[in-house]
């Protein structure tokens, strides 16, 4: 079929969609879609079908629609994963196969025509496929041939195939639920002679959740709590655990202090055990005690309070958005669509010499967060607290006024309001000195610089450029990436330069250091993290290694980070890599930060033996040996070891957390962790390079042992700390000699370096 008979069906549809505006009844709009069925499917003729050497996702073997859906209604579902308006089709999609399945003549299908050369790769199409838990066939028209032969136009593209694959209806943009339903309906029932109920040959395996990508799955982005004191039990970092729908706040170390939400998709509020959500992504910390979450899913923002253990929507109806809504509802009265990052900005009333009573609050106002001391402290110091929210959604900023605020041109706001405050809502990457007038295209990513001129940096993901919007005034720029051409959101690529001479390929997220006066970026689809100077708008990217092992760092979509107060330390949500890691900035190094559930609480073994000399072994992966052996104190002269008896020994290894990271830190060469013989011998090598300073290790032993009468067993435990040092040599080797007294039971251990 040619593009040109596309068109025709397109203009069909546009006259459908007028005639149907003005149907008097739901019968006469079922007519209607029925004589349109009759009129296209007698003109138009069979598409043809995707060529053989296209991989899929989701299925057992290639799809043939003249094969597989030659008597089925198909939709065809042009995408691409980065696309917002793609995101929001998928759910409308799922309704669809809901109320249709296969069997009852129904096949959609995910064709994937990349905007970015990184999605081009059927890995990472499968991953994005496992992240947005899409169930039904995907073929990645990496080229774009099937695309082009149909003259298909833009992100998303609905094509909807009668029997015989005629197409019969096209829809473009997102939006289209009842559409679907009335026209797949109506062609189910128009060709209900001629529907098969064949299945098809999925395969259940390429879309499950994988099963070793351990606590995390897809995180997408981190906070550190700037709060943070060093108490105990005090969340260090905020994790939006996307793919399990949660936010976990773990400790310093990475042990999980508390879940929020999670393991399935849903919208509640209420205790953190019961509370839902809907694929979070950004995080950001309002006080000690309040944590903002954007529930991206349920288009909107959730105030997570730790003082009680509760969860309630801050901003947000559940509902996406309709566009062209600029705001100025409250709070849980205002619709958002799709929040992805938030920033908290902190400022004196715009003119202090101006204090005009604001309106009185919009019903409702009564922010959930005020609780916090936080609130009163900054009204003392004649701050407000505005939250800046990043609306992927609506190609907009927009800002929740946590307090009565005077903002640009000396508007009032009351408490609770939210409202658009940059952005028309066109995907662009207009510059403007009227922020209303500016456009962005996908701002995913938000950080703040504060000073004399503070301003907030956006990743504009669709325009792979770093975006800047003045506090003061609401002017927008561009500081790096991108095109001078405002249209042009083609201008992606992977090039350290000046200003728009750099390149990024979809950035997600943004982190700003005060102290060094840095940007960083995470440039998610050339899987790197960059560095900008702000003032020369110098764009450098990061090459570190990972300290375990000297290899390079290797991340996989990156799109969430955090830098420390301090300057030292960039926190990175590695997305596709189902990990969080540390980036030393100073030693350019990375390493993994292990999150992870607490352990049960350790208790040290009976009958212990405090070993009174360390052990040392080399940090870069040097080798660890003890011989060992127990023998009977002289004053039990009448015990023996039971003959022909086992005499088991085993060796354990725990951090400074009391884990047992015996088998995750050491290897065991040419011996075992345990055995049944005496004298004994272990040989522990480190599997990685660590930054760790030392570990306790313990040798247990359970001896046989007897009498002249009775034969029974005796348990102890040597412990002794093993010391990770740089000067030592790559092989040490350590004597242990135990003599022991099982009658009144005492133990004194001999040592000696061999």
């Amino acid at each position: 079929m040619e593009a040109s008979a596309l068109d025709f069906v397109a203009q069909a549809c546009m006259d459908l969609s007028d005639a149907m505006s003005s149907a008097a009844s739901e019968a006469d709009r079922d007519s209607l879609i029925t004589n349109h069925i009759k009129k296209v499917w007698s003109v138009v003729t069979s598409i043809d079908d995707f060529k053989k050497e296209l991989e899929w996702v989701n299925v057992s073997e290639a799809i043939s629609l003249s094969q597989h859906c030659n008597d089925k209604v198909v939709v065809l579902d042009f995408w691409t994963y980065c696309c917002i308006n793609c995101y929001h089709v998928l759910p409308e999609l799922a309704h669809l196969e809901n109320i249709h399945k296969v069997e009852n003549g129904l096949v959609v299908i995910g064709v994937h025509c990349a905007k970015f050369n990184n999605e081009k790769d059927t890995a990472n199409i499968l991953a994005a496929v496992q992240r947005y838990n899409i169930h039904h066939p995907v073929v990645n028209d990496a080229d774009s041939t099937f695309w082009e032969a149909l003259g298909i136009r833009c992100w998303p593209t609905l094509l909807i195939l009668g029997p015989g694959n005629k197409p019969i209806f096209v829809l473009t943009g997102e939006g289209h639920k009842e559409e679907l339903v009335w026209f797949v309906g109506a062609l189910i029932r128009h060709f209900s002679s001629r529907i098969s109920t064949a299945s098809l040959p999925m395969s259940l395996s390429n879309y499950i959740k994988p099963k070793d990508t351990g606590v995390l799955y897809f995180p997408s982005k981190v906070a550190l709590n700037p709060f943070y004191r060093g108490r105990s039990e005090e969340p260090f970092l905020a994790i939006s655990d996307t793919g399990h729908h949660r936010v976990l706040l773990t400790d310093c170390s990475g042990v999980i202090l508390r879940i929020i939400g999670g393991p399935e998709p849903g919208c509640e509020d209420g205790k953190l055990s019961d509370a839902k959500l809907d694929s979070p992504q950004g995080v950001c910390w309002l006080s000690g005690t309040v944590l903002a979450v954007c529930d991206t899913n349920n288009h909107a923002v959730r105030a997570v309070h730790l003082d009680d253990g509760t969860v309630e929507v801050l901003v947000g109806t559940g509902v996406q958005s309709p566009p062209g809504d600029l705001g100025g509802k409250c709070l849980g009265l205002q619709a958002l669509s799709s929040p992805w990052d938030l920033a908290l900005y902190t400022t004196p009333d715009m003119d202090m010499s101006v204090r005009p009573q604001p309106p009185p609050p919009p019903p409702g106002a009564t922010a959930p967060e005020q609780r916090d001391d936080a609130k009163e402290k900054d009204k003392k110091d004649g701050k407000r607290r505005v939250l800046l929210i990043a609306c992927a959604g609506s190609h907009q900023i927009w800002a929740l006024f946590l307090d009565n605020t005077i903002w640009w041109k000396y508007k009032s706001y009351a408490e609770g309001t939210c409202v658009c405050i940059a952005g028309s809502g066109v995907e662009a990457a207009r510059n403007s000195a009227y922020p209303n007038t500016a456009a962005f295209a996908q701002p995913s990513g938000l950080t703040l610089r504060t000073g004399t001129n503070p301003e907030i940096f956006i990743a504009d993901s669709e325009s792979s450029s770093i975006r800047r919007l003045a506090l003061s005034t609401g002017q927008v720029s561009t500081l790096c990436g991108g095109d001078r051409n405002p249209l042009n959101l083609f201008a992606f690529g992977d090039v350290d330069d000046i200003g728009v001479e750099a390149k990024f390929q979809h950035p997600i997220g943004v982190a700003f250091c005060e102290v060094n006066k840095t940007l960083y970026v995470a440039d998610t689809y050339n899987h790197k993290i960059k560095k900008v100077e702000i003032g020369p708008q110098k764009v450098t990217t990061l090459n570190p290694t990972m300290i375990e092992t000297t290899d390079p760092a290797k991340f996989n979509e990156p799109s969430g980070l955090s830098a420390s107060a301090d300057g030292k330390y960039l926190y990175i949500a590695d997305t596709n890599n189902h990990s969080v890691k540390i980036l030393n900035l100073a030693k350019n190094v990375c390493q993994e930060f292990r999150v992870r559930l607490p352990d049960p609480k350790f208790t040290e073994p009976e009958n212990l033996i405090l070993y009174k000399n360390d052990l040392f072994v080399n940090r870069k992966c040097g080798n660890l040996i003890i011989y060992f052996n127990v023998s009977l104190d002289a004053e039990t002269k009448n015990v023996k070891f039971t003959p022909g008896a086992p005499q088991n020994w085993h060796v354990s290894i725990r951090d400074v957390n009391n884990k047992d990271v015996t088998l995750d830190d050491f290897e065991f060469v040419a011996s075992s962790q345990k055995g049944t013989k005496l004298p004994g011998r272990v040989e522990m090598k480190l599997k990685h390079r660590t930054d760790r300073t030392h570990f306790r290790l313990y040798l247990s032993f359970q001896t046989a042992l007897c009498d002249a009468t009775v034969c029974f067993s005796h348990s102890f435990t040597i412990r002794s700390t093993i010391l990770v040092r740089d000067s030592v040599k790559m092989v040490e080797s350590y004597k242990i000699t135990c003599k022991v007294n099982p009658i009144n039971r005492s133990e004194k251990t001999e040592t000696s370096k061999s």
